[in-house]
């Protein structure tokens, strides 16, 4: 999907998070960088797109169900099919995630069986993006209560388990370079980073502005923000075949933040024009400002009073003010 449109930018954070892993390459970079740790096995001329919604019939209705995305992986000149691979986004444990994937992989051996007699294998990837650990069992049976089952019957009951589970934050940053090549690198990137507690600062990875367009919308969906959209619009004037990185991208972002909170300090100001500007209220004013400055750029207290135009003499003043924060 290399075309973008408003409701791939603007959609739901389900189609969002899809359209930068439906990227042949970057497929490719994340089937190759966590099952093959780094080694080009997967090409992208050997996957191919395969439909990811499927129906099942429940209480006399027809439901859907879809995957985030899915490809099949096939082989030589005449493209034998030799795989339905599917990846799954999480940013939060679900308990439910082994009978999820178990339904996943369950419709697309149905599927086959309608179309052929012979099967090919079928793979799904859970990708967890998020920061607290992953507590549940990734077998089916291990989150079932089986206490009250007879002990006979428990070893004949089946299990289902997920064996390619990925988590993100088990990565180090050190590995990354070694793994991923394509703009799925800076995500994970950004995710061990923020994770960790720590902001944002991106390696000089060179990719299209069209890829790196992709990867803020990912970044706003699996982070539940809408931190860049400011950005994003931005860069939607600028050439997609343009090749930059995201160490050059994001000074513009910090500049949009710093704008921002100029913008919510001067309504806040405005309002506060209606009732008795004292002094102490606009050094209240002026310190939120600062701090909100401060907070999201790496400016020094200098630098955000510079943007302010705070006069020297009132400079120690208001450090003075920030030590109180």
């Amino acid at each position: 999907m290399s075309k973008r449109n408003s409701q791939q930018t603007h959609g739901t954070n389900d189609l969002v998070e899809k359209v930068l892993l439906d990227k042949n390459e970057i497929f490719a970079d994340v089937l190759n960088g966590f099952i093959f740790n780094g080694q080009q096995v997967i090409k992208p001329e050997m996957l191919a797109n395969t439909n990811t919604l499927s129906y099942y019939k429940a209480n006399g209705k027809i439901h859907s169900q879809d995957r985030d995305v899915a490809k099949l992986l096939t082989i030589g000149k005449k493209k034998v099919v030799i795989s339905l691979v599917g990846i799954e986004n999480q940013t939060r444990p679900d308990k439910n995630m082994p009978a999820r994937v178990m339904n996943y992989d369950a419709a697309a051996y149905r599927y086959q069986l309608t179309k052929s007699k012979k099967l090919y294998p079928v793979l799904t990837l859970v990708v967890y993006y998020g920061k607290e650990a992953w507590n549940y069992s990734r077998n089916l049976l291990g989150n079932i209560d089986m206490k009250k089952l007879p002990e006979e019957m428990r070893p004949l009951i089946s299990d289902y388990e997920i064996k390619a589970f990925y988590r993100v934050s088990d990565l180090s940053v050190q590995e990354l370079d070694k793994r991923f090549k394509s703009a799925f690198f800076c995500l994970t990137e950004y995710f061990i980073q923020t994770n960790a507690g720590e902001e944002y600062h991106p390696s000089a990875k060179k990719m299209s502005v069209e890829d790196i367009m992709l990867l803020l919308d990912m970044m706003n969906a699996l982070s539940g923000t809408h931190a860049y959209d400011e950005l994003i619009k931005k860069l939607e004037k600028r050439d997609k075949n343009e090749v930059t990185t995201m160490t050059e991208v994001l000074p513009q972002f910090i500049q949009v933040k710093i704008d921002r909170a100029k913008k919510e300090t001067t309504k806040e100001v405005t309002a506060k024009v209606t009732e008795e500007v004292t002094k102490e209220t606009t050094e209240k004013v002026t310190r939120d400002y600062l701090i909100n400055i401060l907070n999201t750029t790496n400016l020094t207290p200098d630098g955000a009073m510079d943007i302010l135009g705070i006069p020297e003499s009132d400079r120690s003043m208001y450090k003075n003010l920030l030590k109180k924060k």
